[in-house]
């Protein structure tokens, strides 16, 4: 059988760490028994990990980023990318990212693993900024359609909150006739000054978004058919009471439906356009709901 120190010697005989200081990036290796064996400045620095109290995954490891779950994949062979927000001691969160490969001799026998880790915080942040730009509709800076409908899967996907989340959908009244009267710009903000309204008065559980047009949706987890009624007519009596800059007064619509039943997003969508479509029969400026 094969000396364990001659594993470790072959490691450290193929790793030069004389360099490693001089870049940037966290560079580390490791032994057959999980040890950190080689590191540089860097991977200390990122980490926040103390030198004094020894060296080890686990604690390195956080709930996000699982550095011994990594390294035991990388000893039997994977090479492994992991990522996530590491909070180090007395260090403001970071956005880790990091490569682990096996350190394999030549008979093909693994001998421990390398690996590095950077600091990608701001490309992190950068990505969650994009990613959430692209959920908003630009005019509005409501939820845009498809994240509305990403939300309406979520909690169809949920049996604790589809059995008692509402929807409601929502027109401005006689849209049409504020754009040809007054000008899309103010036709504009009045959208704009609607949608702001409409988000301050939700729960900060609800989600809102603009549907299309002049239409908006709510999707009030945890609420009954009789709650979402009571929301949108609360909303209802705010846009009706509230001055809209030249334009005098406006009004919306509400279509109230929930995924009582077990309903599919299509049903519950099906049902609340059919409620605003009776809301606006009723002579508009009016709720109606759909079972």
């Amino acid at each position: 059988m094969a000396d364990p120190r001659e594993h470790q010697d072959a490691i450290t005989a193929r790793i030069d760490p004389s360099s490693w200081d001089e870049l940037p990036i966290g560079l580390f290796a490791f032994d057959l028994g999980g040890r950190i064996i080689n590191y540089n400045d860097a991977f200390i620095e990122l980490l926040g990990v103390s030198v004094m109290t020894g060296l080890a995954f686990e604690r390195c490891t956080s709930p996000q980023l699982n550095f011994v779950e990594a390294s035991n994949r990388v000893l039997s062979g994977e090479t492994v990318r992991v990522s996530g927000w590491y909070h180090g001691p007395e260090r403001q969160p970071r956005f880790i990212r990091a490569t682990m490969s096996p350190s394999v001799q030549h008979d093909g026998h693994i001998t421990g693993g390398v690996g590095i880790i950077e600091d990608a915080t701001e490309q992190r942040r950068y990505e969650e900024r994009m990613e959430h730009l692209s959920s908003l509709d630009p005019l509005t800076e409501l939820y845009n359609r498809k994240k509305v409908n990403d939300l309406l899967a979520a909690v169809a996907e949920n049996p604790s909150q589809s059995s008692d989340a509402a929807v409601i959908m929502l027109d401005i009244d006689y849209f049409k006739l504020v754009n040809d009267t007054f000008g899309h710009p103010t036709g504009d903000l009045v959208l704009r000054a609607i949608a702001q309204l409409l988000r301050r008065n939700i729960r900060k559980t609800d989600a809102i978004g603009r549907w299309g047009g002049e239409e908006f949706l709510i999707v009030a987890p945890h609420s009954t058919l009789s709650e979402g009624v009571r929301l949108a007519d609360k909303l209802r009596q705010k846009v009706n009471d509230e001055p809209f800059g030249p334009v005098p007064h406006v009004t919306c619509s509400f279509g109230v439906s929930s995924f009582d039943g077990g309903k599919s997003v299509e049903q519950v969508l099906k049902d609340a356009d059919e409620a605003l479509y009776v809301a606006k029969n009723m002579g508009r400026n009016q709720v109606s709901s759909k079972r």
